[in-house]
């Protein structure tokens, strides 16, 4: 999986967080669940199932995924076979994921334009 997040301008705890499931895949079934216990199936995100997933702290919060886990489970449309990627921790606050153990590949910060810098 593919982690981005973006801070906003002058603000160290929210941001817009990006993830993508299966970056060079494109026959894939996608579908994107939140749950509270790591070993359970969880609940689906109606309307979530793309590739990536797209969401930001204040919808975390406004949602009530805080504390919560999120990950996608995808299969293949030719073998059928079922994967599932990480549990990623989701929490209002986007200071408190990264120290979670949630390893982005790229945290960016919005300038005060909206130019991502």
């Amino acid at each position: 999986m593919i982690k981005y997040a973006i801070r906003l301008y002058n603000n160290e705890k929210d941001a817009h967080l990006i993830f993508h499931s299966t970056p060079d895949q494109t026959h894939y079934i996608w579908q994107w669940y939140i749950t509270d216990d790591k070993d359970s199936i969880g609940k689906v995100i109606e309307g979530e199932d793309m590739q990536s997933f797209i969401t930001t702290t204040d919808l975390i919060k406004e949602n009530n995924y805080d504390g919560l886990f999120l990950y996608c489970s995808y299969r293949n449309r030719n073998t059928q076979e079922q994967f599932k990627t990480e549990l990623i921790p989701l929490y209002a606050d986007v200071n408190k994921i990264i120290e979670s153990g949630t390893v982005f590949d790229d945290i960016s910060t919005y300038d005060k334009t909206g130019e991502i810098i």
